[in-house]
């Protein structure tokens, strides 16, 4: 077995960080790009005893088994019943794996150098009380891996990690095939959220339910799941236990198959959920709906849908549920995402094309548009492709832009197009003197404004009042601005002003040299 060029990268990295002093480390790699393998070889690799941290069942024992694999070593677990380094003889391991919950009621049994390097999986909880109890007792290098180094609860990762050593971007990893192609289809629901409340940064769960659960709603994302799956392994992602049950149950209706969709919850316990992710892995059941239990660590590379029957706020929640098909596996081409938009929602939830974030966020809300408009059409867009289209229209009005500040029509750049206006001044009486005395103070020509009607310039003059209330540059400074080639678009009144000052004085300096 042998490492991928990027984990190899990232090896280093971690190696480097330690070298200058770094403490504390972060590793940021997208979901199904083995992050598991990294600190598997860094776990060989060590000088010393390893911990590895984990905060459910199923990743305690996912790690085990891939770093035991990798390894060829035994991997001890500290994890409810079992004591594997705790035990009062007072043996060490040279790897473990531990669960949170259990290790921070045992710490007492652990001194505080009994390992040289501990590991957080999912390092993006490592701000949380129960990881910082367990992280503050050791004295070690410490090494976070995570795809979403972002948390809803904004506390910074980097009063955890001192510095971020690796960083391996989604669409990178696409791009050099790590992991598949990722299609958006959205689906409009008449679902209405406007009344719901936001609690803990997401939208109230209760809320949510008592809408979801109307059988108008169950039936409006569960047809569309049966149509668009063919033959592809799906994963739902439900808002509630109640929800996930209940659309269980009419997708088995609408399939008139009693196991072709099973819902899994975090109260079960996990031997029970695992016979079922068995007979879901055999494809024996073709949809596995649940509710926030398989967001992180669960392993199945040939899910090919992934369903996201719930409104999501946190860009990094919504890019876990989607990094469970991600994953490349044989026969699989792509990744299909659906998202269901509700009818009304003040709100602005996460899309499938919000996981390839931008610099630029009109950038990002034209690929969300044109993500509508192909759903609309009937058709699956790939995320790449619907950049794409809309970094091309976004140069294309900055191109528009250039073109009205190279024709010198500083009013044109700020909103106001006095040529628009006169096309269509038609009858009645036209501006008054008063008028023409403001728009005269406001720096516009008077000659066009008095090609209006005077209820254009009752419009025009509630525009530039709108502006001022926002504090936005005035027409006479952005046609001075215009005239020294910079653009007055977003310019506010104060940032307006300083720049005229500045080029004032380097043109006096200029004179005087």
């Amino acid at each position: 077995m042998q490492l991928r060029p990027y984990q190899a990268a990232a090896l280093q990295a971690v190696r480097r960080a330690y070298q200058e002093g770094h403490r504390a480390a972060l590793v940021v790699m997208p979901t199904g790009t083995g992050k598991t393998v990294l600190f598997a070889e860094i776990s060989r690799l060590a000088k010393g005893p390893v911990l590895v941290l984990a905060h459910r069942q199923e990743l305690v024992e996912q790690a085990r088994e891939k770093i035991a694999a990798w390894c060829n070593d035994v991997v001890a677990v500290e994890m409810a019943g079992r004591r594997d380094f705790t035990r009062p003889d007072g043996t060490r391991p040279k790897i473990a794996v531990a669960s949170i919950q259990t290790l921070r009621q045992r710490l007492q049994h652990v001194p505080r150098d009994a390992f040289r390097i501990v590991v957080v999986d999912e390092a993006h909880h490592a701000t949380a009380d129960s990881y910082r109890a367990v992280l503050d007792h050791f004295d070690a290098h410490l090494l976070g891996v995570t795809a979403t180094p972002d948390r809803s609860d904004r506390v910074p990762l980097g009063e955890v990690f001192s510095t971020v050593a690796f960083d391996y971007d989604m669409r990178a990893a696409i791009a050099d095939g790590w992991l598949c192609p990722i299609r958006s289809f959205l689906v409009q629901t008449q679902a209405d959220f406007s009344g719901v409340r936001k609690v803990a940064g997401e939208l109230a769960t209760r809320d949510v339910e008592d809408i979801l659960t109307q059988e108008l709603h169950l039936a409006e994302i569960a047809a569309p799941i049966l149509r668009e799956r063919g033959d592809r392994p799906t994963i739902v992602f439900a808002a509630s236990v109640a929800h996930a049950y209940s659309l269980t149950r009419v997708m088995n209706e609408m399939a008139d198959d009693p196991h072709f969709a099973a819902a899994l919850d975090g109260t079960s316990s996990f031997e029970h959920r695992a016979p079922t992710l068995e007979r879901f892995r055999r494809g024996e059941i073709k949809v596995l709906v649940n509710c926030s239990l398989f967001t992180e660590g669960f392993d199945v590379p040939q899910i090919a849908l992934v369903a996201i029957a719930r409104p999501v706020l946190s860009r990094s929640f919504y890019a876990q549920m989607v990094g469970r098909g991600t994953r490349i596996a044989p026969g699989k081409r792509d990744l299909l995402v659906l998202d269901f938009v509700p009818g009304n929602c003040r709100h602005s939830l996460a899309q499938a094309v919000d996981i390839f974030a931008t610099a630029n966020p009109e950038v990002q809300e034209r690929a969300r548009r044109i993500a509508m408009q192909v759903s609309a059409e009937g058709q699956a867009i790939a995320l790449e492709r619907a950049l794409e289209l809309a970094q091309q229209e976004q140069e294309a009005q900055e191109a528009s832009v250039a073109y009205q500040l190279k024709k010198r029509d500083p009013f044109a750049a700020v909103g106001i197009d006095l040529e628009f206006y006169a096309r269509r001044s038609g009858g009645g009486a036209r501006a008054s003197s008063d008028q023409l005395q403001f728009f005269q103070r406001a720096g516009l020509p008077t000659d066009r404004v008095a090609q209006l009607s005077s209820r254009q310039a009752d419009a025009l003059r509630e525009l530039l009042l709108e502006r001022k209330a926002v504090g936005l540059c005035t027409p006479k400074q952005a046609r001075q601005l215009v005239a020294l080639g910079i653009d007055p678009r977003d310019l506010y009144f104060d940032e307006a002003k300083e720049l005229l000052r500045e080029h004032k004085a380097k043109a006096r300096s200029g004179e005087q040299g």
